[in-house]
């Protein structure tokens, strides 16, 4: 089973019944629905990790364990109470939390992530294109840590705002 069409609002459900399809199917020992998860979600997962961690190694080291977790929790993820691409979300995020409370300080913002790209060097910008970025990251800077996660999850990860809003518990409506 090939997953994934690029239209993110139409297909959501659709897809969410592929993962769930997926998750009974890893739950029951089939290695193939743990690649195709993997391979859908982890690229996702690591580009989320580095814009909190800021270090290569620490996102990979995450998005590792986060699968772990995952294929050692299948048998708890309930469909009734929940699509598994929101739940394995959950699960990074736990992740990330987890990973500061053992370093013993907060995470690092998306403002912060992006912040740290120096728009100057990069000769293929264009001089609008340039200023346009600018203006992002001082936007960006500006919204809370919450308004952050939203974008990064939908800006970074690529995530519809219909699975960010079941992710994070708020009405697709007030994400936008």
């Amino acid at each position: 089973m090939k997953l994934f069409n690029k239209n993110k609002t139409s297909q959501f459900d659709g897809v969410n019944t592929q993962f769930n399809d997926l998750a009974n199917k890893l739950r029951n020992g089939e290695k193939n629905a743990g690649n195709e998860i993997y391979e859908y979600f982890s690229p996702k997962f690591f580009r989320f990790f580095l814009t909190r961690t800021l270090q290569r190694e620490a996102a990979e080291d995450l998005t590792q364990e986060t699968f772990l977790k995952i294929v050692d929790n299948i048998d708890s993820f309930d469909e009734k109470k929940g699509n598994f691409s929101s739940w394995i979300w959950q699960i990074a995020k736990n992740n990330a939390k987890d990973y500061y409370r053992k370093k013993g300080r907060g995470e690092i913002s998306v403002a912060e992530f992006i912040g740290k790209y120096d728009i100057s060097e990069n000769n293929s910008l264009s001089l609008n294109d340039k200023l346009d970025a600018e203006k992002i990251i001082n936007s960006v800077k500006d919204l809370s840590e919450e308004e952050q996660t939203v974008f990064s999850l939908h800006y970074l990860s690529d995530l519809p705002y219909k699975e960010i809003s079941e992710i994070i518990n708020k009405p697709e409506g007030n994400l936008r």
